[in-house]
């Protein structure tokens, strides 16, 4: 029974250990989703309306 509970304990930790370290890590397919912007002038797209 205490061997048992040893193993879950022990399986809890290394399960928290591992999700630790990818957050810390990063996750390369979650990061290729996030991209930012691009930087600098950005071409002009708006449709032009008239002042009337």
């Amino acid at each position: 029974m205490r061997l048992q509970r040893m193993g879950r304990t022990i399986n809890a930790f290394r399960s928290w250990m591992a999700e630790t370290l990818s957050h810390a890590m990063g996750n390369p397919r979650e990061e290729k989703m996030t991209i930012p912007p691009a930087i600098g002038p950005q071409p002009y797209s708006d449709i032009p309306k008239s002042a009337r």
